[in-house]
C-alpha cells in the first residue's frame, strides 16, 4: 500500500475574528511565531488572480436552468465535472453567508491553520478577506514544501480538497510540488460531498492515509475557543502574539502526552486491523478479488452523467 512521508491537514475558523479599530497597537512579534508573512500570502493572492480568470456561473447552475451540459472528466481528474461543480456550488453557498458582514466590521475575518498528523500547529494564516479563498491554503502548502526535503511525499486533508486540486490541475498552481502531493477530504466534511467525490477523496478509501481523520484543526480551534472574546477586542499585534503563545503552550502539552497519544493510536489501529481482517476472512474471498471489485465499483460510480437525449 502507498504511504506518505508526512500527513497534514488544513482548515479555517471563522469564529476567530478581530474587530476593526481606528489604529493598530505597537508592533510586537513572538520569537517563535507560526504566522506566515503577510507578503507571502499577498504574493499567492496575486499569483491566483493572474492565472485564474474571474469565476463565472458554475456549470451545475447552467444545467439546472435547462441548458444542455455535456458531462465528462477535466484533465487528469478522476471525478466527473458534474460532481465537482456540485461540490463547489455547495461550498460557495455555505461560504457566501459570511461575505456581507465580514469586512464591514472586522479587519481579520478568520484564521487558517496547517497541522501535522500529531495535531501540532505548523503554520497559521491571518485571513483578511471574506470567504475561504484558495490562496490562503496555497500559501500554507507552499510554505510546507519549502521546509521539506526534496522527494518528500505529502498527504493533505482539507474539507474542499476536490476543489483546490481541480484548481491546481487546471491553472498550474503548485506545479513544482503536485506530483508529491495527494489530496483527501477530512472525514467529518466528506459526507457533504457527492458520493463519487467520496469514492476518490475520502481518506478511508485512499491508500496511505490510514486512520488519519484530518480533524486536528477542529481540535485546535476547540482548544483556543475560550480566547474568542478577548482576541476579538485586543490589539492586532497582541492578538497574534497571544495566539503564538497559545500554540507554544499546546506544543508543550502535546509533548508531555505523546506517550499516551501513541499508545491510544496504536491500540485503535490494532483494533481496526483485527476487525477488518475478520470481515475479510468471513467473506471467504481473496484479497485480489475484493480489490478488483472495488476498482469496478469505483469505475462505475464515478462515471460522467449520461448526456440528455434531444
Amino acid at each position: 500500500a502507498h504511504s506518505f512521508n508526512a500527513i497534514v491537514c488544513i482548515d479555517a475558523c471563522f469564529t476567530q475574528k478581530h474587530n476593526k479599530r481606528s489604529h493598530k497597537d505597537p508592533p510586537r512579534q513572538h520569537p517563535r511565531t507560526v504566522f506566515l508573512l503577510e507578503s507571502d500570502v499577498k504574493r499567492w493572492e496575486e499569483i491566483v488572480a493572474s492565472l485564474r480568470p474571474p469565476k463565472t456561473v458554475p456549470k451545475i447552475a447552467a444545467a439546472a436552468g435547462g441548458e444542455a451540459c455535456e458531462d465528462g472528466y477535466e484533465l487528469s481528474m478522476k471525478v466527473p465535472n458534474s460532481v465537482l461543480d456540485a461540490c463547489e456550488a455547495s461550498f460557495t453557498a455555505a461560504d457566501g453567508s459570511r461575505e456581507k458582514a465580514s469586512t464591514q466590521f472586522f479587519d481579520s475575518t478568520a484564521l487558517m491553520a496547517m497541522l501535522c498528523c500529531h495535531d501540532r500547529v505548523l503554520w497559521l494564516v491571518n485571513m483578511t478577506s471574506p470567504g475561504e479563498h484558495q490562496h490562503y491554503a496555497l500559501a500554507l502548502i507552499d510554505q510546507l514544501f519549502k521546509n521539506l526535503p526534496s522527494g518528500f511525499t505529502v498527504g493533505l486533508l482539507y474539507d474542499i480538497s476536490c476543489s483546490i486540486y481541480r484548481s491546481c490541475v487546471k491553472w498550474g498552481f503548485l506545479d513544482a510540488y503536485l506530483s508529491r502531493l495527494t489530496f483527501a477530504i477530512s472525514v467529518f466534511h466528506a459526507y457533504g460531498h457527492g458520493w463519487a467525490c467520496q469514492c476518490v477523496y475520502h481518506p478511508r478509501k485512499c491508500d496511505g492515509f490510514g486512520l488519519s481523520d484530518g480533524e486536528g484543526c477542529e481540535r485546535f480551534w476547540h482548544s483556543i475557543s475560550k480566547l474568542i472574546a478577548y482576541l476579538r477586542i485586543c490589539g492586532h499585534h497582541t492578538r497574534l502574539y497571544t495566539l503564538d503563545s497559545q500554540v507554544q503552550y499546546a506544543d508543550w502539552l502535546s509533548l508531555l502526552g505523546i506517550g499516551n497519544w501513541l499508545a491510544r493510536k496504536w491500540h485503535n489501529t490494532q483494533t481496526k486491523r483485527l476487525e477488518a481482517d475478520t470481515q475479510v476472512i468471513s467473506s471467504a474471498k481473496q484479497d485480489c478479488y475484493l480489490c478488483k471489485q472495488w476498482k469496478s465499483q469505483l469505475s462505475s460510480q464515478t462515471r460522467p452523467l449520461p448526456s440528455k437525449l434531444s
